[in-house]
């Protein structure tokens, strides 16, 4: 029984990860931004370096677009619009 167990352990996030792959192609997200299938994966639980390999880019302009969308939100929320940053 243990063999088997570790067997499934292995095996399910690999059909997880490849279910959501498959959703995402299949489905109307090949239209959205990056950010856009990087919530979704996310949102099936997909870990952030998996959705970067996924989506053939980098853990960090994931993190990046996730922020800049998650900004965007809070600003809303507020009534405020987000303030640019000046250049260095």
């Amino acid at each position: 029984m243990s063999e088997q167990q570790t067997s499934s352990e292995q095996w399910f996030p690999v059909i997880g990860r490849s279910l959501a792959y498959m959703c995402l192609h299949v489905g109307d997200l090949k239209e959205k931004n990056l950010a856009g299938k990087a919530q979704f994966l996310e949102s099936l639980g997909v870990e952030r370096k998996v959705v970067a390999v996924m989506l053939d880019s980098t853990y960090r302009s994931i993190t990046e677009a996730l922020s800049k969308v998650t900004r965007g939100k809070k600003g809303a929320k507020n009534g405020r619009k987000s303030k640019s940053r000046a250049k260095r």
